[in-house]
């Protein structure tokens, strides 16, 4: 048998030993150039006036109150980060640190007042309101913010106004007929599949607290109980379908502001007179932006968080926002 001596094999062990730890080190280096690549935007602090005080918290734990707060948990994923996307760029144009003017509450960068800003439900609340499915819900929250970390909504490179509401009734609306300023991303597109929570609903009135209700807000209307038949007329609607104008005897009034009068569930409405007057409504909110259940609709049907915000928002591009150029405490 051939002998080898100490000297031949030492060698030999070490140039073995040497293109190992390259290997390594090439490895490692390779993963830490991806982790550099995709390190995530650090969470700025959000200051949020809820219950009367202001709350300093990160960007991250707010919105995974949001999300849990303003969409059901039991969404698909995709809609869920959709909704976590949305939010953030919500949020990011109102903080102080990047230039926004907050919400006029205590000097905070928001508030979870939902007629305000976006509603928040602390973790705590989720919890419990989820029962034996909050640790699989609270995952898939976390997972939807973590996930789109950073990720904001641009149109000429600034945070878009990311308007969102549940459901448009086939058609979200573009934004000046709500809210009397054109945006050139909130306009109009179909969003069909929205069938769900409060999609339908109605509100039925004699005849006698209907006109009460009107001439009271509008005097002027002089509005019969007996004749409101003929004194009660849908004029125009918009391509969504929501109601543009209605005639109230001597006074033509908004969809919208009918819809506020009478606490409405959408501007999308009918009014059928008889022994009653009955208005059913389709879609829920004001139809602007993202719907939520459009956004359920089609990550049912394959689409991703990006396929779904950049239908909704017309001309955006999803990107990672900034570093804030200042920190909570340096306000």
């Amino acid at each position: 048998m051939k002998r080898h001596s100490v000297k031949s094999i030492y060698p030999c062990t070490l140039l073995a030993a040497f293109a190992l730890c390259l290997l390594i080190a090439g490895i490692r280096g390779c993963a830490i150039s991806r982790e550099q690549q995709h390190a995530p935007v650090t969470s700025p602090d959000i200051a949020v006036f809820s219950d009367g005080e202001v709350l300093v918290m990160s960007l991250n734990e707010y919105l995974i109150g949001v999300v849990g707060g303003e969409m059901p948990a039991s969404f698909p994923l995709e809609a869920l980060k959709a909704q976590a996307v949305a939010a953030r760029t919500y949020a990011v144009r109102r903080m102080a640190c990047y230039g926004g003017k907050g919400c006029g509450k205590d000097g905070a960068d928001i508030c979870t007042d939902s007629s305000c800003c976006q509603a928040y439900t602390a973790p705590e609340e989720l919890r419990a309101n989820w029962g034996d499915n909050a640790r699989r819900y609270m995952d898939k929250l976390t997972e939807a913010v973590y996930s789109t970390e950073g990720e904001v909504i641009l149109y000429n490179d600034s945070p878009i106004e990311a308007l969102y509401h549940s459901s448009a009734g086939g058609r979200t609306e573009d934004a000046q007929n709500v809210f009397s300023s054109a945006l050139p991303y909130l306009v109009g597109v179909e969003s069909p599949g929205e069938e769900g929570s409060k999609y339908h609903g109605e509100k039925q009135y004699t005849p006698r607290e209907f006109a009460a209700a009107v001439n009271k807000k509008w005097p002027k209307a002089k509005l019969d109980r007996k004749k409101l038949s003929s004194q009660v007329e849908i004029l125009s609607r918009y391509d969504s379908g929501q109601v543009e104008t209605l005639r109230l005897n001597k006074i033509t009034v908004s969809g919208k502001e009918m819809r506020k009068l009478l606490n409405l569930n959408s501007a999308n409405f009918t009014i059928d007179i008889s022994d009653t007057v009955l208005i059913r409504t389709v879609g829920y909110g004001h139809g602007v932006g993202l719907s939520q259940y459009g956004a359920r609709a089609m990550a049912l049907g394959g689409a991703d968080y990006r396929e779904i915000l950049t239908h909704y928002y017309t001309g955006v591009e999803i990107d990672k926002m900034d570093q804030p150029p200042c920190s909570m405490a340096a306000q």
